[in-house]
């Protein structure tokens, strides 16, 4: 019988769209390791394996240690899944596409506020 953490591994796996492996090397673990958890001898990961697992793939800490609450978060705040959709792709690239995505949303973003001062100006 699969343990709680084994399960939500493997959903993870699912929503990510990521192989086991290379779900290991992201968070710089052993694919041992990984297996372990999957098999059920691991059933207390270390506090590093779900710090690792949280921040590389922005879920929250309570959904992987219990279950309870959204599977995605950004610290502090749960965000909708098509949200964390966008954002776990973006954390999937290598960090140099995801700094183009970040000067690409950054571009846009500065465009938009100077377009509101812009019309605000104008009906001033």
């Amino acid at each position: 019988m699969k343990t709680g953490i084994a399960r939500r591994l493997e959903r993870l796996f699912k929503e990510l769209n990521i192989k086991q492996i290379d779900f290991a090397g992201k968070i710089d673990f052993t694919q041992s390791y990984i297996s372990q958890i999957l098999n059920g001898s691991k059933t207390n990961p270390s506090p590093r394996f779900y710090e690792a697992v949280c921040r590389e793939y922005n879920i929250n800490l309570k959904w992987l240690e219990t279950g309870k609450g959204e599977i995605y978060s950004i610290p502090g705040l749960p965000i909708p899944t098509e949200d964390a959709e966008i954002i776990t792709k973006l954390r999937l690239l290598p960090k140099s596409e995801q700094h183009i995505i970040e000067e690409i949303i950054n571009t846009f973003l500065l465009k938009s506020m100077t377009s509101s001062e812009d019309s605000k100006i104008k009906s001033d």
